[in-house]
Formats: structure tokens, C-alpha cells, sequence
């Protein structure tokens, strides 16, 4: 396709899609003709009837204009009846913006075109955060809208060091992307640094969240989630105003943020709803339920098949009583209760809500009690299943969630292998994987390995709020204090 902005080049190359509109205007007293070229069902007709048809055949002083500069001159210049009016010289930027859902009026003799912001978008309403859901605080969350959600940034960051970046990926699809930061307190290398990344994108079609996420992260075999996703207006705000980066993404109902590190996956926005004691009880609740489910299974296999001497002797006794007529190793039990739960938990999401909801519970109960009667399983293997699994389940990010139950599984293994040898050997693997771990200069188990106190009070304790003075050093290397 030639790059001359022509409505004859684009009526040939869009032939065959109905759906893109390629129109003519004469302007009567002046003999001028000019071109609409938009997409039916993209725009906004009742706001293209008004701002652009009725300017065109009955503004007065546009009919007088002779020739088409004196017209984009004079439409520039305030004759438009729109505020967001811009000239385009561009093929390629003429089709990215029209085809997203804006209006390009062509004016043949000059080659260039004018584009009216005149979208309009099928959305749903902003509603309750569906995964982040919260007692205390805001009840909006983001959606699949971009500039919905850039707005309900700046709706809460009211600064003018806010930049909101207009960013595009993907060859075909063509998708918009914002990257977020405040120009005053984020370090513009990261800025810098994130903007390449995406930039360097080569890719068709950004189709789902881990194609950007993949291109993002910087350990890409590692389990552990290296970017935050998140459905809360309120806590991108908050972590942009500590010097991290928010990436918008058109099309998907939640927005990133970088650098991200472990202990961001354990917060949640109840620790700071409610009082400082409270948020920190139900953080050292959710870190003791994370050393539960990695690691119950695997301790159960290695003290019931290697150790019996660890347990006390009530336990160790009431445990081979309930064993003696199973046909299964613990090993056997643990693992395949480990992998019928996550059976369960498939099957859940792919079922209808209600009735992914009653099967996930009557499935529970009925096979654990129909494998304990049938003596296939002991009944100390399901409570420690059923712990680890609700365990599991207390983690505030999904992401990090999935990697601890494919982790246990791992722990599990070696402890069937090695006993409490190879339990050993899967904790050595996975802190010295953890602190190998780096997000874009900053450690990933920052800040439990800095040297800076102050980083220290937001981590396994939610200190009160007149802590919180200083920014990350490792994040925001200028610009660190917060309050006074």
C-alpha cells in the first residue's frame, strides 16, 4: 500500500470491508471534496453527526474557505467543532488511528488528512474488583478500556509530573499501550529501560497477558512472578507515587506494575484499610499459610517414610494405625491427593460459576471421604492435603499463588526421594533461586536483603503510617523522601 494519504489508494486497498466507511462531501459553494474515512461501529455517530456533518454543510465560514489548506487551516485553528483535532501527514499513523476508532477527513490535493477523537467503545461499567476485593476502601476497578484506566490514574495522582506514554505493539493487531510513571520521583533508567523492552516487541498479535509479561520479565524460566498485575485504581496510585512504573494495556481489565518484588505479591490493600496491628497479624498469617503449603506435603512424605522418630509417639502411632490397611505408600497418597486437588480446582474454573462452585465442594468431600471409606487414602493425608490446599489460597496474587503449588509438588518429590535429605536440598535450591533473582536492579526478595532499616518496615510488619518517610533507595535513587 502506497504511503500518499489518498481516498482513492484507501477505497482500493479496503474494497472488500464493509465495514470501513469511505465517503465524500462536497462542499457546495467552493467546490471542494473531501473524504470521511472511519469504521461503522467504532465511532461515535451521534457525536460525528454533530461535530463533523453539520460543521461541514452549514458552517458558514467553512464554505467560503477556496481551497482545502484554507480549510484545515481554519478547522485547525477552531473551526472544528471537537476539541481533540489534529493534522496527519502519516499513512501509517492515519490507519493506526482510524482504525482504532477515530475519523480522518482526507483532502486529496494536499495528501493530508485531519483526525477527529470521536470513539466510542461497547464496555461494561466499572464495578467491584473481582480478585482484589476489599472491605475498607474504593470499589472501582480497572477495564478493558485503556483511556477508562489512564483516567482513573489521574484521577487520583493530580500531579503534573504524571506522564501517561502512548506506546503500540504488535504488527497486525496493532495494540495501544501507556506507560505510567511520575517524571519526579521514578528512576528514568527503569523508565528507559521498561520502554526499550516493549519497543523492541516483534511480534503479530498481542493476543493474551503473557505475551507481555514474557517480554517484560527478565528471568524467564523462573516459576515466581516477576511483574504485578493488578485490578485497583488505588494501588497503582500508590505505587507509582514509591517510584514504580504502571503499564496500561488496551483490551485488558487490569494494569502492571515494575519493578516488582516478593513481598508487593504479600501485601494487600486491607493491610492498609485497617489498623497497623491488624495489617500486620494478617501478613505474618499469610507468610506462615505460604511456609504451609510448600512445605506440610513434603514433611508429612519425609517423617512418615524416613523419620518416623520425629513424630510424637501418640501421632507416629495414630498415623500407622490409620495406614495399616492402605495399599499406598505416603508418598503415593500425597501426591495423588496433591494432584486430584488441583483436578478439582481446574475443573472449577472451567464449569459455570454455580456450578463450578458446588462441584469444587461436593467433589472435595465426596472423594475424600469415598477414598478414605474405600481405605485408598488415609485420613491424615487428606487434612494435610486440604490444609496446604486452603493455605494456598491466602496468597493476595494468583500468579504467586500457582508457583508455590507447582513448587510443593517438587518439595514433594524429593522428599518421596531423599526424606528430609532431599526436603533439605529443595529449600537450599529454591532461597538460593530466590536471591538470584533481579528485577530490573532491584533484588527480588528486596527489601528483606537491604541494609537500609527504613525498607524494612513495610515487609513482614506494617509498621504505623509516620514510618513510611523514605522511598526504596534500590527503586528511587532521587527524590526518597515521602513525608516529613
Amino acid at each position: 500500500m502506497e504511503k500518499i494519504i489518498n481516498s482513492k489508494i484507501l477505497k482500493e486497498h479496503f474494497s472488500k470491508s464493509i465495514d470501513v466507511v469511505i465517503r465524500p462531501i462536497k462542499i457546495t459553494q467552493n467546490n471542494i471534496t473531501v473524504h470521511i474515512f472511519g469504521v461503522d461501529g467504532l465511532i461515535n455517530t451521534e457525536l460525528f453527526d454533530r461535530a463533523i456533518l453539520q460543521s461541514f454543510k452549514f458552517d458558514k465560514n467553512l464554505n467560503d474557505c477556496r481551497t482545502e489548506r484554507a480549510m484545515m487551516d481554519y478547522l485547525l485553528s477552531g473551526g472544528a467543532y471537537h476539541v481533540f483535532t489534529k493534522e496527519e501527514t502519516d499513512m501509517d499513523l492515519l490507519l493506526r488511528y482510524v482504525l482504532s476508532g477515530m475519523i480522518g477527513i482526507i483532502f486529496d490535493q494536499e495528501q493530508k488528512a485531519i483526525i477527529y477523537d470521536i470513539r466510542s467503545f461497547e464496555k461494561r461499567s466499572i464495578s467491584e474488583p473481582a480478585e482484589e476485593g476489599v472491605l475498607k476502601g474504593a470499589k472501582d476497578s480497572f477495564i478493558e478500556v485503556m483511556r477508562i484506566n489512564t483516567a482513573l490514574i489521574r484521577r487520583r495522582i493530580r500531579s503534573e509530573y504524571l506522564v501517561v506514554e502512548s506506546l503500540n505493539v504488535g504488527k497486525v493487531s496493532k495494540t495501544d499501550m501507556s506507560l505510567v510513571y511520575i517524571s519526579n520521583i521514578a528512576n528514568m533508567d527503569t523508565v528507559n529501560k521498561i520502554r526499550d523492552k516493549i519497543n523492541s516487541i516483534d511480534i503479530d498479535n498481542i493476543s493474551t497477558p503473557a505475551f507481555i509479561e514474557e517480554y517484560l520479565i527478565e528471568n524467564k524460566k523462573s516459576l515466581f512472578p516477576q511483574i504485578m498485575y493488578t485490578q485497583r485504581p488505588d494501588r497503582v496510585a500508590a505505587n507509582l507515587s514509591d517510584g514504580r512504573i504502571a503499564l496500561v494495556v488496551d483490551g485488558i481489565p487490569f494494569v502492571y506494575l515494575l519493578p516488582c518484588q516478593l513481598p508487593m505479591l504479600m501485601q494487600s490493600p486491607e493491610d492498609y484499610a485497617n489498623h497497623f496491628l491488624i495489617g500486620s497479624s494478617l501478613r505474618v498469617i499469610r507468610y506462615l499459610s505460604m511456609v504451609v503449603t510448600l512445605f506440610l506435603p513434603a514433611f508429612y512424605i519425609a517423617a512418615t517414610t524416613y523419620q518416623n522418630q520425629m513424630l510424637p509417639v501418640e501421632l507416629a502411632l495414630s498415623t500407622q494405625a490409620a495406614k495399616q490397611n492402605v495399599p499406598f505408600s505416603s508418598a503415593a497418597e500425597v501426591l495423588g491427593l496433591l494432584i486430584s486437588f488441583e483436578i478439582l480446582i481446574e475443573a472449577g474454573l472451567r464449569l459455570p460459576k454455580t456450578v463450578g462452585t458446588a462441584m469444587s465442594i461436593l467433589g472435595g468431600l465426596v472423594v475424600g471421604q469415598s477414598a478414605v471409606s474405600a481405605k485408598l487414602v488415609s485420613p491424615a493425608v487428606v487434612v494435610i492435603i486440604a490444609i496446604a490446599g486452603i493455605s494456598g489460597f491466602i496468597m493476595p496474587n494468583q500468579d504467586l499463588s500457582s508457583a508455590i503449588r507447582v513448587y510443593r509438588f517438587i518439595l514433594s518429590v524429593l522428599a518421596a526421594v531423599g526424606g528430609f535429605f532431599g526436603l533439605a536440598v529443595g529449600l537450599i535450591l529454591l532461597i538460593v533461586h530466590l536471591c538470584s533473582l533481579d528485577n530490573y536492579g532491584v533484588a527480588y526478595l528486596s527489601p528483606f536483603v537491604d541494609v537500609d532499616e527504613s525498607n524494612h518496615r513495610d515487609t513482614l510488619m506494617r509498621f504505623p503510617i509516620k514510618y513510611f518517610t523514605k522511598r526504596p533507595q534500590k527503586i528511587v535513587p532521587k527524590n526518597r523522601i515521602k513525608q516529613k
